[in-house]
């Protein structure tokens, strides 16, 4: 291109010298004013055909949103009737008691000392395993726990053996206050024991009964020099304790106790 044509020419003809101008890129640039142009106007056009419309019609839509605000609106109310459920009180059930075999209560005793022998699978054949030997029904439910067990009518009625006494109950026996006090309060150090220097622990076992008195109490494990005997005197002086309970009964129950013999 000459220097003349060079000033005359537009921008995009000197971009697009000796290049393809038929190409759309040209075509767009060139062309692009004219129809920014006739969007701009015709965007125009019709904002202003739509708001002369609008208020053309502006009566007649106002007198319509009013028609509707004033209508009243009716309320309809359903009644429905539900019917009342039956409630059926189910007929009291009374548990039937299956056959039951007790099983003895495991002590470490020497060989030619046992007593109570365990079960044979014969004897266990078609029974639960339980805490006494009682006759039931085969479709019983509940296990039964006492030796008199009546099975009439598919009831249960139990009773407490009162002259067994357990090594465990359901609610074992709990001394009334502060055993620690009662003991610190009570015991007496032996004069022989304070001599020799015996010092340890005495393991008393008794019995608390149901009435909460302490009976039958034995050394398991003593130190000798008379502090055996004094551990005894202080367990058989307790105050009555609150009793064993099994079934809601009281019962017997076995209990051990350390008393601990200590040189200040």
């Amino acid at each position: 291109m000459d220097a003349k044509a060079l000033s005359q020419a537009d921008y995009l003809d000197i971009l697009f010298d000796n290049r393809n101008k038929k190409y759309g890129s040209y075509e767009l640039r060139k062309h692009y004013d004219n129809r920014a142009a006739k969007a701009l106007f015709t965007v125009m056009s019709l904002c202003i055909a739509l708001g002369g419309y609008a208020l053309m019609h502006k009566e007649e839509t106002a007198a319509v949103i009013a028609t509707i605000a004033n209508k009243p609106i009716e309320m309809h109310t359903l009644n429905i009737e539900l019917p009342k459920p039956k409630i059926e009180q189910p007929a009291p059930v009374t548990a039937a008691v299956k056959p039951t075999v007790a099983n003895p209560i495991a002590k470490i005793v020497p060989d030619e000392k046992v007593i109570d022998p365990p079960k044979t699978v014969d004897e266990m054949k078609g029974k639960e395993s339980g805490l006494v030997d009682a006759e039931g029904s085969k479709d019983g439910t509940v296990v039964a726990t006492s030796k008199n067990t009546n099975t009439t009518g598919g009831g249960t009625e139990t009773s407490t053996e009162t002259n067994k006494i357990l090594t465990y109950s359901e609610v074992l026996p709990s001394f009334d206050g502060n055993m620690i006090k009662y003991i610190q309060q009570n015991l007496r150090y032996p004069a022989n024991a304070r001599e020799n220097d015996i010092e340890g622990r005495v393991y008393v076992q008794f019995v608390v009964n149901e009435d909460g008195s302490v009976g039958n109490a034995i050394v398991k494990r003593g130190i000798g020099g008379g502090c055996n005997e004094e551990a005894i005197r202080v367990v058989m002086n307790m105050p009555k304790w609150k009793p064993g309970m099994q079934n809601g009964h009281p019962v017997k129950v076995y209990y051990t106790l350390p008393i601990t013999f200590m040189l200040q």
